[in-house]
């Protein structure tokens, strides 16, 4: 029996179990067999295991076609009537037998249960159906399979994915899947481009982006969790079904049918399980988990409303931690995610109780028990143990999760009826582009004419400095006229304690960061110029930014690891400087505050705008390139022509200071970064070499 060899030791265990489904194997090894008879490199995209009843698998091309198939495989009673289908013998695609184990591969041209799906491989009904859908022209791709449930497809035009459609078994799946497709697109989601009914249907616009993974920096899940928080505000849950709790008893049998070792124990946990009490209802998402999240580098969207319901908002959080829950049991660290998704959830309206959340997580992780097994994990076996004794801890010590606390007004920022007061009309868009839990949040608003309005908000209330500060800044010369200028500003409100400016065009010069090409050393010419523009402006403030001030933050980022030699270091650079003319510093200056046109460098968040040493932004930025060129892993140099090109531009408009007090504080801006780093998954590969190259330079002249 060819298809039972190289079986997963755990499936072979299964299969020597179930005797009234001989080719059980077949279906587990149901990838490396349709290979052997010329089907190509096919993937598991779903499995569903019913003991001594059938196992069916989905199988799709890796290259995404079209060409996908059905494995199934049956009790030896029903073979003759499975043999005998006529619409799987007759016709230019036949089914594949293998009358030994019992099991036939069936192509989807001839899918039984999803029969919507079966025009996909004929071309003419395949560009009827997209042209029902508005989507004349393109080609398709699948993205996932579950035979007899739905498929998802990809539609590509010329320049990459336009949209997503989604085909249901029946009536029942379409008509939830497009009510929550449209509650999605109410709430900011993706244009829902067509449907067809008589196909069960659906086309929504593709989102571009990447999905959160549970490698992804702690920003990324502070959004994700605070746009989920949005839902559960501004969503209209009346519009949505009422949501089921899971079927605990069909997770028992799952894990008995699997594991009949650990069947006591999840019957006991099933019994152990908190109970769900009722709480606030709110629009569910109810399946929400990171990977359903895509960032842009902007904007936030939350995607696959099929399950959209009203219900306790513990359930969408318990759903999320219950999946990075399996991500760690995978061997991956999910601390950092989940604190970051809660905190991010809290910055918008406060968490549902500790123990409320832990209930649902318990639950959601308790019905995931036999998901490796379904995903095909090598250690499936494995870790169904590990995810039992995970629920057993989380039913005996609730974990009590701590945010930040609430920014006062986000909630409020974040809805367009709200916001309709301030603006005179609702806004088409609200996008939250930025957020630190507990401190600051920066909104995007796009308004009915096209204008586009930046909004800023604190945690600590309203910042009546900072917008009277720019517009002073604007009067006194950085208005764009000469090449130079930040935002003006367009109002302020009170409730929410939020201030609006202009959005200015150009690109980030953070996006210009690679080689040495001229556009980019022009870029950077600007920007030195820019940044001797800002410190020749008078002074627009009286705050005080000083050497002990950069001091004090160098000591309090560095104070809790080994690097009381750096701090040594860094002290004595700093008490061997002279005093230096104070000018109108950035305070924050480095290659993501800036945007370029061909005729303006456009100057960004200047909240932090104080009087101080010139060489303090000019260092700051020298420390962002050689930070930036660490974590990529170059050498310490390798922006050496950029940064030269940036204190040349500088030169032009404004003397230089002092190398030796530029390079100072180059220098201990970067020894900062080692702080910074250690707060980032995705930049704390680059920590020893930040440590050795501070030590080096902070070393020479001592």
């Amino acid at each position: 029996m060819p298809w039972t060899v190289d079986l997963l030791p755990a499936d072979a265990a299964l299969c020597a179990r179930d005797a009234d489904l001989p080719g059980l194997g077949a279906v587990l090894n149901a990838s490396p067999l349709a290979r052997t008879i010329g089907l190509g490199e096919l993937r598991h995209s779903y499995l569903n295991y019913k003991p001594g009843t059938n196992c069916v698998a989905g199988l799709v091309p890796v290259d995404g076609s079209l060409d996908a198939w059905v494995a199934m495989t049956y009790p030896q009673a029903r073979w003759p009537e499975i043999r005998k289908r006529p619409k799987w013998n007759e016709g230019p695609r036949t089914a594949v037998y293998f009358d030994d184990a019992f099991t036939v591969f069936v192509p989807l041209a001839l899918e039984r249960r999803l029969p919507k799906a079966r025009q996909l491989s004929d071309d003419a009904s395949r560009a009827a159906l997209l042209s029902r859908l508005g989507l004349s022209n393109h080609r398709l791709r699948i993205l996932r399979y579950k035979p007899g449930r739905r498929i998802v497809l990809c539609a590509d035009g010329p320049h990459g994915p336009v949209a997503v459609i989604k085909m249901h078994a029946d009536q029942a799946a379409y008509d939830r899947a497009v009510a929550g497709a449209v509650y999605a697109r109410s709430m900011g989601g993706p244009e829902v481009i067509g449907t067809a009914q008589d196909d069960f249907a659906i086309a929504t616009a593709w989102t571009r982006g990447h999905a959160l993974s549970p490698q992804s920096a702690p920003r990324d899940f502070n959004l994700a969790g605070a746009m989920l928080a949005h839902h559960h505000v501004a969503g209209n849950p009346k519009k949505l079904p009422d949501w089921k709790p899971p079927a605990l008893l069909r997770t028992v049998e799952a894990i008995s049918a699997l594991s009949p070792a650990l069947e006591v124990q999840a019957q006991r946990l099933a019994q152990r399980l908190p109970e769900l009490t009722a709480s606030e209802m709110v629009a569910l998402h109810g399946d929400f988990s990171a990977d359903q999240v895509i960032r842009d580098g902007q904007g936030t969207v939350i995607l696959d409303w099929d399950r959209a319901a009203t219900g306790p908002a513990a359930r969408d959080l318990g759903s999320a931690l219950a999946r990075l829950d399996l991500d760690e049991i995978e061997g991956v660290d999910t601390n950092e995610a989940r604190t970051a998704l809660l905190e991010g959830y809290g910055a918008v309206r406060e968490l549902p109780s500790g123990r409320t959340i832990a209930a649902h997580r318990a639950q959601a992780l308790f019905a995931l028990a036999a998901e490796a097994f379904r995903a095909r994990r090598a250690d499936w076996d494995d870790q169904l143990r590990a995810v039992l004794r995970r629920v057993e801890e989380l039913c005996q010590n609730p974990p009590m999760p701590t945010t930040k606390g609430t920014i006062p007004g986000l909630a409020k920022a974040l809805k367009p009826e709200h916001m309709r007061a301030g603006f005179g009309e609702k806004p088409k868009a609200i996008t939250l582009t930025r957020l630190k839990p507990g401190r600051r949040a920066m909104l995007e608003y796009v308004l009915p004419d096209g204008q586009v309005l930046l909004g800023k908000l604190r945690a600590k209330g309203a910042d009546r400095n900072a917008p009277h500060l720019q517009s002073k800044l604007r009067s006194a010369g950085l208005n764009g006229r000469d090449g130079v200028g930040v935002a003006p500003v367009a109002g302020t409100m009170d409730d929410p304690a939020i201030w609006l400016q202009e959005q200015v065009p150009g690109d980030a010069l953070g996006d210009m960061q690679d080689g040495s090409a001229l556009a980019h050393l022009d870029a950077m010419r600007r920007t030195g110029r820019a940044l001797a523009k800002l410190h020749s402006t008078p002074a627009q403030t009286t705050r005080q930014w000083t050497h002990a001030d950069e001091w004090d933050v160098l000591e309090k980022a560095l104070s809790n690891g080994p690097h009381d030699d750096l701090l040594s270091l860094a002290r004595a650079r700093l008490d061997g400087l002279p005093s230096a003319p104070r000018v109108g510093l950035h305070r924050d200056f480095y290659f993501d505050q800036v945007l370029v046109t061909p005729d303006t460098i456009w100057l960004v968040d200047l909240d932090l705008y104080a009087l101080g040493d010139a060489a303090i932004d000019l260092g700051n930025f020298l420390a962002h390139l050689d930070e930036l060129a660490l974590r990529r892993g170059r050498e310490p140099g390798y922006f050496a022509a950029q940064q030269d090109a940036f204190l040349e531009g500088y030169a032009n408009l404004a003397p230089l200071p002092d190398m030796h007090r530029v390079n100072s504080f180059r220098w201990i801006s970067l020894a900062r970064h080692i702080a910074i780093a250690a707060r980032f998954p995705d930049r704390r590969h680059a920590i020893p070499a930040l440590e050795a190259l501070c030590r080096k330079e902070l070393s020479k002249g001592q």
